[in-house]
């Protein structure tokens, strides 16, 4: 019988492919464009002399220039020191006021914990013209009635110093880090702190010995996010330290982007002082809680109680208010007194009150102007910005993608770079593409792509919150019934998702209304927003106009706040 030999020959087959990681693939890609490119541009930039449009032509010289200069050592110190004070002062009145809020019986704690959260919004250039009514060292009514009550030759405060930057940052700073601190305090085990009391520790001492040592991974992520964004600060450190000859490393940036011609190289290359620090800030964060154990929330119930203050309730109450009557209500009330005076601040003038400043503000054609560009900015922004936001949740959270992981972590990467980073960024990315690239430059759409950057960590953080919330259930009866993943988001999770998204879109407009740093290299004066407007206003010596704008933005502020508040947006934030 004969043999047939079998072939082994084979068809060539293609590699499967994994459909899964093409839409997640695209995803990171898209954020990849957005966080990563614009600052490994910037970094390259930083050796390139010629100007944006022009064959590029590298050089150190931007750097050898930019670290030549004499005043640049002054700058960089006057940076980390008013960044390193804030953050001290800040990060221990935040603790005190969080385990007040939450451990505590102290009375009036919600009214508390309600105004330092409200003082979170709160814009700071209004705030700073509030103390500069009060503190200036030629009108300023404290300064005026101290040198009058005690017969004084020279003022005892100055504004315009080291200590009135500092002072102007306190409350915004403050409200930060206690927001963040809140939950960690919510989510300690009391049972921790019953056994050191039950070994005869006081309050105090369970405070400093148990109940800090052990959020420590709350309290060095608040505080080196503070110290990220004290680095970025600009417009308190443009009105009060300029004037007094007190320049920061943000500021000698704006110098140069506002040389003619403009110095970027110069600008990018400082911008590495920044891209270093924070390198660097990440890498101690690791090395400090590495081997280390912090749990505080286990298998097991956990206790949430209060403890008694005893007779110093009344008296840590008494602190808070006037913490927040000093800090937060008082330059309000100054600087809505300074919109209805002649000349801001000064009592000397025959006539002291006039409305004229209001009536001259609604009526120039350059507020309406900046008024529609704050309006589209802030719509446009928590519209786009919210629904990626929640496009990055649902990935993160629903879907089994391989790479969600790392849609995670960058979005996480804006909370880790100054806004002044992410404006240069922008900039040198827009301008250094290509031609319809560059027609971005001076439009509200690139401010509400900066905008969307800069907000995506906590936007995307309360979002996810509440999609960890919703059952799974709803999206598999959907899927039974035939329906596509897209569809069961559209349908099912956005509707479920809407008073969080409502929470987040309040949270970017307020952002965009308020945030100078992240825009203020990005827009020209026919898109500049209000905030920008009152910056120049300052800048012009126009402190009067300067005062209503800032009392507007307030009075906005305050609008959407209450709307956020019927919407549940406190309770948002704080499960995030």
């Amino acid at each position: 019988m004969e043999l047939t030999r079998r072939s082994t020959f084979r068809p060539f087959q293609f590699p499967k492919i994994e459909w899964s990681w093409i839409p997640v693939s695209l995803f990171v890609g898209l954020l990849v464009l957005l966080l990563a490119y614009p600052l490994a541009l910037l970094l390259i930039k930083s050796f390139v002399i010629s100007r944006p449009g022009q064959a590029n032509v590298w050089s150190i010289r931007g750097w050898v220039e930019a670290f030549a200069d004499p005043n640049l050592a002054l700058a960089i110190g006057n940076t980390f020191y008013l960044a390193f004070v804030r953050v001290v002062v800040t990060t221990i009145l935040a603790i005190f006021f969080a385990w007040l809020v939450t451990r505590t019986d102290v009375p009036l704690k919600g009214f508390i914990e309600l105004t330092l959260w409200l003082g979170f919004f709160l814009p700071l250039l209004p705030m700073t013209m509030g103390w500069i009514m009060l503190l200036d060292p030629y009108n300023g009514l404290i300064n005026k009635g101290l040198m009058t009550l005690f017969g004084l030759a020279k003022p005892p405060f100055d504004i315009y110093s080291y200590s009135g930057i500092i002072w102007c940052h306190i409350a915004f700073s403050t409200s930060v880090r206690f927001l963040l601190l809140t939950p960690a305090f919510i989510a300690m085990d009391a049972a921790l702190e019953d056994a050191a009391r039950a070994s005869g520790s006081n309050n105090m001492g369970v405070l400093m010995r148990i109940t800090v040592p052990i959020l420590a991974p709350a309290v060095l992520a608040s505080t080196a996010l503070g110290f990220i964004r004290s680095l970025e600060s600009l417009e308190i450190e443009m009105v009060l330290g300029i004037p007094a000859g007190i320049y920061v490393v943000p500021t000698k940036i704006w110098d140069y982007i506002h040389w003619e011609p403009p110095l970027y190289e110069r600008a990018t290359a400082l911008c590495s002082i920044f891209l270093g620090f924070i390198v660097l800030l990440i890498w101690l964060h690791r090395i400090f809680l590495r081997g280390k154990e912090f749990t505080t929330v286990s298998g097991r119930s956990y206790l949430v109680r209060t403890f008694s203050l005893g007779r110093w309730r009344w008296f840590a109450c008494g602190i808070s208010l006037l913490f927040i009557g000093l800090m937060i209500v008082l330059p309000l009330m100054a600087l809505m007194a300074g919109t209805f005076m002649e000349f801001f601040g000064n009592f000397g003038t025959e006539k002291v009150w006039t409305v004229h400043h209001w009536t001259a503000v609604f009526a120039d054609p350059v507020f309406l102007r900046a008024l529609r560009n704050t309006l589209v900015l802030g719509l446009g922004a928590g519209v786009v910005g919210t629904l990626l936001y929640s496009l990055i949740s649902y990935i993160i959270v629903r879907t089994g993608m391989a790479g969600r992981s790392v849609v995670d972590i960058l979005s996480w990467l804006p909370w880790a770079l100054p806004g002044v980073l992410i404006s240069l960024a922008l900039l040198w990315a827009v301008l250094g593409s290509g031609e319809y690239v560059k027609l971005l430059y001076g439009t509200v759409a690139l401010l509400v792509l900066a905008i969307i950057i800069k907000e995506m960590p906590l936007g995307t953080q309360i979002i996810k919150a509440s999609t960890l919330q919703i059952s799974n259930e709803l999206e598999e009866a959907s899927s039974t019934a035939g329906a596509s993943r897209l569809i069961g988001f559209l349908r099912i999770m956005l509707p479920l998702l809407r008073p969080s998204m409502v929470a987040v879109g309040i949270i970017v407009f307020i952002s965009a209304a308020r945030d100078i740093p992240t825009v203020i290299f990005l827009a020209t004066n026919q898109s500049r927003t209000l905030s920008l407007l009152m910056l120049d206003y300052i800048a012009d010596a126009n402190q009067e106009k300067a005062a209503v704008l800032g009392v507007f933005l307030v009075l906005l502020i305050f609008a959407l706040l209450f709307i956020g508040w019927l919407l549940g947006l406190r309770r948002s934030v704080v499960r995030s």
